[in-house]
């Protein structure tokens, strides 16, 4: 037996294609500022985008098991 799609309500697949594409802009500032850090603006810069990086995989985590709690009671 197949096990049956469960779709993800509208605003749910808006906010988690938001904090996909803030990630990887956040990786793409840490791959740039990360190149030959020579100064300490540079590896401060680095840390701090490592940072938000950390911060938007935790919102991410969450925002896909939210929307997997929301579309389950839907389809319930």
């Amino acid at each position: 037996m197949e096990a049956r799609k469960i779709p993800l309500p509208a605003r749910f697949k808006a906010r988690i294609s938001q904090l996909e594409a803030d990630l990887a802009f956040c990786d793409a500032l840490i791959t740039f500022a990360g190149q030959i850090p020579e100064t300490v603006y540079q590896r401060a810069e680095i840390q701090v985008y490592k940072s938000l990086e950390t911060e938007l995989q935790r919102r991410l985590k969450i925002a896909e098991k939210e929307a997997l709690e929301r579309s389950r009671k839907l389809t319930a």
